[in-house]
C-alpha cells in the first residue's frame, strides 16, 4: 500500500514539473529567443505532456482490473494515440508551423521530468539511508 501512495506521489510530481518546466521553457524562449520558439517549445511540451496523462489513466487501467481482459483495448489506445501525436507532428512539420528545433525541446519536457523527480527521490533516500547509519 505504501509502494502506491509513493508511485502515485511521484506521478504527481512528475506531472507538476511537467507543467512547471513548460511554463518555464516556454518563458524562455520568448525571452531569449522569440515568439515562435516559444510557441513551439508550448506546442511540443503539450503535446507530450498531455499524452503522458493519458498514458498514465490507460496504464492505471490497466493495472488495476484482470490483465487479459483490458490488454487489447490498452494497446488499441496506446497506438492510437501515438498515431495521433505523429499525425499531428508531422502536419505541424510538414508546413514549418512550428521551429522544429524548439519543438523538440518542448518535446522532451517529460523526460526532464521523470529525470528531475528520480533525482531528487533518490537524494531523498539516498540521505534517510545515510543518515540512519
Amino acid at each position: 500500500m505504501q509502494d502506491d501512495a509513493l508511485s502515485d506521489s511521484m506521478l504527481k510530481k512528475v506531472q507538476v514539473r511537467c507543467w512547471l518546466l513548460l511554463a518555464a521553457m516556454s518563458s524562455a524562449g520568448l525571452l531569449f529567443f522569440s515568439g515562435q520558439a516559444a510557441k513551439s517549445i508550448f506546442i511540443g511540451g503539450f503535446i507530450v505532456t498531455v499524452s503522458f496523462r493519458f498514458l498514465k489513466r490507460d496504464l492505471t487501467g490497466l493495472l488495476q482490473g484482470p490483465l487479459t481482459a483490458v490488454k487489447g483495448r490498452f494497446f488499441i489506445k496506446y497506438y492510437a494515440r501515438f498515431a495521433l501525436m505523429a499525425l499531428v507532428l508531422f502536419f505541424l512539420v510538414r508546413y514549418r508551423m512550428v521551429d522544429t528545433t524548439a519543438m523538440l525541446v518542448g518535446l522532451s519536457t517529460v523526460l526532464m521530468s521523470i529525470i528531475a523527480t528520480t533525482a531528487s527521490e533518490a537524494k531523498k533516500i539516498y540521505f534517510s539511508v545515510k543518515e540512519a547509519s
